[in-house]
């Protein structure tokens, strides 16, 4: 009787067949599947508080924007001899320097909010002050401020208008010439010739968040300005400090 090759033969089992002959398509191993899962993971991550970090860089960069906006404030008042106020916009988020028409202006407070530089729009305020200009007879005209002109650089982005940042808000500024914090509206920074400012604080935070981020720190007698983390409380004056703040330049 012939041998009966198996290997020819029609009723082999399938498993005896090569490996090459069987289907070519196989499953993901353990450690692919691990893998793809960290992958989607690190994605989703991303996702989630890439927006959060991108929002907290916007945040210090305009706080140093503000920094750099005071340097240019009080060297625009040296050069020209004639005060000059940093204008923070809470409604437009935006910075302007802007500059007085003459050399003279009083540091003193005011109840408009605007540091005794801008005339009120209102009618009884307009009377209100008359009056009380009548009775406190002659004294120096308040200044007239306006943007600045003939400058190029950062400073002309300054001059127009510089926004401070998508995702960024102002919380508060409080000054000198300011009995409370403002939160609305504008808010203005003075410099005068001699490199000398006003004491102030100016808050930022991202926008939808309820705590700041950042302050911005004013020194009135040196002019530096700091960036500090979180909220800084205003710094009231003390001694011989509030009596140099309070007399008139």
């Amino acid at each position: 009787m012939p041998a009966l090759n198996l290997r020819s033969s029609s009723w082999a089992p399938s498993v005896w067949r090569p490996r090459e002959l069987r289907g070519g398509q196989r499953g993901l191993t353990l450690i692919e599947v691990v893998i793809a899962i960290a992958l989607i993971a690190l994605l989703t991550g991303s996702l989630l508080f890439g927006k959060n970090m991108l929002v907290g860089s916007r945040v210090k960069s305009a706080a140093t924007l503000i920094v750099s906006s005071v340097r240019f404030g009080l060297a625009r008042a040296n050069a020209t001899g004639r005060p000059a106020r940093l204008v923070i916009d809470f409604d437009k988020k935006q910075l302007v320097l802007e500059e007085a028409a003459n050399s003279l202006m009083l540091r003193q407070k005011s109840d408009d909010q605007t540091g005794g530089a801008d005339p009120a729009t209102e009618a009884e305020t307009k009377a209100r002050l008359e009056a009380e200009r009548i009775v406190e007879g002659p004294h120096a005209p308040r200044a007239k401020f306006s943007k600045l002109s003939g400058v190029k650089g950062a400073v002309e982005e300054l001059a127009k208008g510089r926004p401070l940042g998508d995702g960024v808000e102002v919380v508060s500024v409080r000054t000198e010439h300011d009995d409370e914090p403002l939160h609305e509206g504008r808010a203005y920074i003075y410099f005068w010739p001699g490199g000398t400012t006003e004491r102030a604080i100016v808050q930022l935070k991202k926008a939808g968040d309820k705590e700041t981020a950042l302050t911005v720190v004013l020194s009135p007698l040196t002019g530096r300005a700091q960036i500090e983390k979180g909220e800084v409380d205003y710094p009231e004056p003390h001694g011989f400090e509030q009596e140099f703040s309070e007399r008139a330049e």
